[in-house]
């Protein structure tokens, strides 16, 4: 179970990560046709790694407020299909040609799948102590950093 004081925090991004995922899909619909494959490419990777981040956020969020459960299975679960996002965004990325910014992106997949990691090893924590406040602070905190990621990507 999330302590109580974490309530307003998590209903709060709850509603913020709804919002942001609504606004990354206006802007997928919107954006300008790219001019070629590569550029193609390199925005569908972005709005990949946005769409992971938020989703991370938004699920561990609404997990943390249904009360009797606990956010340990929900932020393992999470992390883990975050991080295989990373590796297979990563992979089509490498497999690619013509990509002017391909190390950057492979350097930021790599640093997102990190924070991935991390949250999967700070849930574990949780199994079995569901109230430790210092790992749910820890998930509250990945989960702005989340929103920050999914900011800078879309």
């Amino acid at each position: 179970m999330v302590p109580s004081t974490f309530s307003a925090f998590f209903a709060a991004s709850a509603g913020v990560a709804g919002a942001l995922i609504g606004l990354l899909f206006v802007a997928i619909s919107v954006a300008p046709e790219a001019s070629g494959r590569e550029q193609r490419l390199e925005l569908d990777v972005r709005a990949g790694v946005a769409f992971s981040a938020l989703t991370d956020a938004l699920v561990v969020a609404l997990f943390a407020l249904i009360p009797g459960v606990t956010i340990d299975t929900p932020a393992m679960a999470t992390a883990a299909g975050g991080f295989a996002s990373c590796v297979a965004l990563g992979i089509i990325l490498v497999r690619a040609k013509g990509i002017a910014s391909r190390a950057r992106q492979v350097r930021l997949l790599a640093a997102q799948s990190v924070v991935f990691i991390y949250q999967f090893i700070v849930a574990t924590l949780l199994i079995g102590h569901p109230n430790q406040v210092s790992a749910v602070r820890t998930l509250a905190i990945l989960t702005v950093v989340f929103f920050l990621v999914g900011i800078a990507r879309a």
